[in-house]
């Protein structure tokens, strides 16, 4: 239904991520013939969405600020201390707060928010205070999210 010229344009400007190209390209387009076909139209259209959706997007609420952050913005997250007996190891302390970090960023309802970056988490090649970096709130995660992972705009879109 979308205009192949359309398509084109959106993808040279480079403002459309290949999920939304899929996401236009899927849900625009003709239902199928068959029963069939037209639920895996429908389905490759929700899957479509849930890959856009994966980020939250917005806007950050005020300019990025280029000044060093104060120690209370960024904070390790707790560790919890193991019996005596036991002789940790670096690793397993190490897998202890990557494991508590993985479980914090997994919500288990809509009113919680996060307060570390899942993609900092899961990117191997930052330092490990990278990936465990823990905000003060989740308005701050927001803005670190927007600030960094999100790909801005040039100012030819105005």
């Amino acid at each position: 239904v979308v205009d192949e010229e359309v398509l084109v344009a959106l993808e040279r400007t480079g403002y459309m991520t290949p999920q939304h190209m899929t996401l236009i390209d899927t849900v625009l387009t003709m239902p199928g013939t068959t029963i069939e076909k037209e639920y895996e139209r429908r389905i490759a259209a929700i899957n479509a969405v849930i890959a856009v959706c994966d980020a939250e997007e917005g806007a950050p609420s005020r300019r990025r600020v280029t000044q060093k952050r104060s120690a209370d913005d960024v904070d390790m997250p707790p560790a919890a201390p193991l019996p005596k007996r036991q002789n940790p190891t670096a690793s397993d302390k190490s897998d202890d707060m990557f494991s508590k970090a993985i479980g914090s960023v997994c919500v288990k309802s809509p009113t919680e928010r996060p307060t570390i970056c899942f993609i900092c988490l899961g990117s191997p090649s930052l330092p490990q205070r990278e990936r465990l970096r823990m905000y003060k709130n989740p308005g701050s995660l927001s803005r670190h999210f927007v600030n960094r992972h999100i790909k801005p705009f040039s100012n030819d879109m105005h």
